[in-house]
């Protein structure tokens, strides 16, 4: 049986099924080692914009999106829940419900207070991205360009994610509570544990926790998929499958056991 077909199966036979989308598929991560990006990077000045950039390249960036689409449709119908350190937002842009995705890395969505004065976060300004792709077209100097600021305190205004030296965890933390809510109701379940990306940035938040997870429910079945860092705990024995490959090519074949 090719391996996707028994994740399939895996995932078909669960009560529960548990998922975590690791580094590796942050479309982030193509954006920060593109040329463009890196001639963008040497020339710009001043620092703050450089997050903005890389979220108006992400606008501009449609089909990583798509990747989750096979994931969704073997979901479907089934009790998951999706833990994710990604910060591109891709998840939400699949057809998974938004009440079981939680990424308590943060992301490009919303702003915060660099100096956490509060627990507050905002919108980004629709004018502010709209400077930034026009620098990006030239039509505009750097100079030019406005940082935003906090409304209470006036200091700058950061994207809400663990980049923030004050990272306001507000912006995920009543997901994660429903999460490890969820996670009581899979002792002594049937539960398919599924990683994909997953590496060792975080691995407090996903790799270790999933290994634990799988380790004390004898009935789980533990799949790690990594380009390099696929090694299984030899104590988790047959449950667990180290595969060695590109996640997001994984993601586009898993359909095609399902």
């Amino acid at each position: 049986m090719e391996m996707t077909e028994q994740i399939v199966k895996s995932i078909m036979d669960a009560e529960l099924i548990l998922v975590g989308i690791g580094e590796e598929l942050d479309s982030f991560k193509k954006i920060k080692a593109s040329s463009s990006y890196e001639e963008i990077s040497k020339k710009i000045q001043e620092k703050w914009i450089l997050p903005f950039v890389r979220k108006a390249m992400l606008n501009k960036t449609e089909k990583e999106t798509q990747i989750y689409g096979p994931l969704s449709q073997v979901l479907e119908n089934k009790n998951y829940f999706i833990i994710s350190t990604c910060q591109d937002g891709g998840l939400g842009k699949a057809s998974f419900l938004e009440e079981r995705i939680v990424e308590p890395c943060g992301g490009y969505k919303k702003l915060q207070c660099s100096d956490a004065c509060s627990n507050s976060l905002y919108e980004i300004p629709d004018d502010i991205m709209c400077q930034i792709e026009g620098y990006l077209r030239g039509e505009c100097k750097e100079s030019e360009l406005k940082e935003p600021l906090c409304p209470v305190c006036g200091k700058p205004l950061v994207f809400n994610n663990v980049e923030a030296d004050n990272y306001v965890e507000e912006g995920y933390i009543g997901k994660w509570n429903i999460y490890k809510k969820w996670l009581q109701g899979t002792v002594n379940k049937k539960v398919c544990i599924l990683e994909v990306g997953v590496g060792m940035k975080y691995p407090s938040v996903i790799r270790w926790p999933f290994e634990k997870i799988a380790y004390f429910n004898q009935k789980s079945d533990f799949f790690r998929v990594h380009s390099m860092l696929y090694q299984i705990p030899h104590e988790l024995g047959e449950r667990g499958k180290g595969i060695c490959a590109n996640p997001e090519k994984f993601l586009k074949e898993l359909s095609n056991g399902f």
